[in-house]
């Protein structure tokens, strides 16, 4: 081989290296064919997206309640259930694929940590508030969000932005407000055994939704959605499988030995649940954010609160209704002022195209020339074989060296003799 070209003068571009890049490449240009530009129809389908995964966290909230009266606290278990069937499905399809994680597996590990232990403080805390203070306060994952969107994702949110999320905000301060006035005497919820506690966990457990938020948007967006999930469910099934066998040993041999099916239906429909949130929300968050996601889920509030008045007997104030409004007034107005553009993940993203691009293109390039020089070469090697028959000289194409036959070079042929000098160069 010569210049990196086989025996018939074709560029060798298969090597790992290039084929990687090439594959980044493709993967990039599908992500951005992928994502048309954002007119009212697309935002009108992805606001509405979100409410269908609203209610899929309405359902999770519900049936943990459900579970909580049954008297079971397994937290973990619960979550563990739907990271096992993740790792399953999703690592499943990436074995398949073949291809090499495109980032380090200790990223992902982080995100699952924050993740599990995020449903774990959460799950936990219907233990000791309701679902409604569960719901309420499970919001403060939003200027979490906004924070951490800012400082590591360089998202750049304008006044309307600000404006629509402060808005919301401020419904969900009402419907604290509303849930105070009510009281527990008054909403028939019996279920807070230490309020103040349950509503610590919530606020732990939603600045870590917070971190795992952000990092599962930058990976959907900088990565790829398929690697994410069979990490996430590979790891969080992992961390989630150790904490429950550690913490949570005697209520799941509790569970087994009272075979309750009405429990094990709640269980089942909080893992459906979860499970439809984790596969859609990656999804809608290649096309949206972290931030207008925890704000379309502020929603989720007025459907558990739908919810208590049906299952749970509650007696809500006509100040819930009014905060719904004010929740749904901040979505439009955020809607309205588009996607807040992320700086450092479109400019890190633009610099891994351009720089893979780069690559390519110097790949192929080489490959061209290498080409175009053992093309050259063979031409000319043709011709010397033409000229030098003439002068009597025999080629040898195993070798590109020089046989005299019965004819000697005149030392006054110039042209022989650049002829002879050309031939020990030739190689094929």
């Amino acid at each position: 081989e010569h210049g990196g070209v086989d025996g018939k003068g074709e560029a060798e571009l298969g090597d790992p290296a290039s084929a990687e890049v090439a594959a980044d490449i493709v993967d990039s240009t599908r992500e951005e064919m992928a994502r048309p530009s954002r007119g009212w129809n697309e935002r009108i389908k992805i606001a509405l997206a979100w409410q269908g995964v609203s209610l899929l966290l309405t359902g999770t909230a519900v049936f943990s309640q459900l579970l909580a009266d049954q008297g079971v606290n397994l937290p973990t278990t619960q979550s563990f259930i739907n990271y096992a069937v993740l790792g399953l499905i999703y690592g499943g399809i990436m074995l398949r694929r073949g291809r090499r994680p495109r980032e380090v597996w200790w990223k992902y590990l982080i995100i699952a940590a924050a993740d599990v232990e995020g449903n774990f403080l959460l799950v936990l805390a219907y233990q000791y508030t309701t679902i409604t203070s569960v719901q309420l306060l499970d919001c403060f994952t939003i200027p979490v969000v906004i924070i951490l969107s800012r400082q590591f994702l360089g998202v750049r949110y304008s006044w309307t932005h600000l404006g629509g999320a402060g808005l919301s905000l401020a419904g969900l301060a009402l419907l604290v407000t509303a849930d105070a006035i009510t009281g527990e005497e008054d909403s028939g919820d019996e279920s807070a055994s230490n309020p103040i506690l349950g509503d610590i966990l919530v606020m732990v457990g939603a600045t870590l939704y917070g971190v795992s938020n952000i990092g599962q948007e930058y990976m959907v967006k900088e990565r790829d959605r398929i690697e994410f999930l069979a990490h996430l469910g590979v790891f969080g099934a992992i961390i989630s499988g150790i904490q429950m066998g550690a913490l949570e040993h005697e209520g799941i041999k509790e569970l087994f030995e009272r075979s309750d099916p009405v429990t094990l239906a709640y269980m089942l429909g909080f893992g459906l649940s979860l499970l439809g949130m984790y596969v859609s929300v990656p999804i809608l968050l290649e096309r949206s954010s972290a931030t207008f996601m925890n704000l379309s889920l502020l929603t989720a509030d007025f459907y558990s609160l739908v919810v208590a008045l049906v299952l749970f007997h509650a007696k809500p104030s006509f100040l819930y209704f009014i905060a719904f409004c004010i929740i749904v007034s901040g979505l439009v107005i955020y809607n309205l002022a588009g996607e807040a553009p992320a700086s450092r993940l479109s400019q890190r993203s633009g610099n891994l195209k351009s720089k893979s691009e780069e690559e390519m293109s110097a790949a192929i390039m080489d490959g061209k020339a290498a080409a175009g020089v053992s093309s050259s070469t063979l031409h000319r090697h043709h011709a010397t074989r033409q000229r030098a028959s003439s002068a009597g000289l025999s080629i040898n194409n195993g070798h590109g060296g020089v046989q005299d036959n019965s004819h000697s070079i005149d030392n006054g042929d110039e042209e022989t003799r650049s002829v002879a000098d050309e031939l020990p160069q030739v190689g094929v």
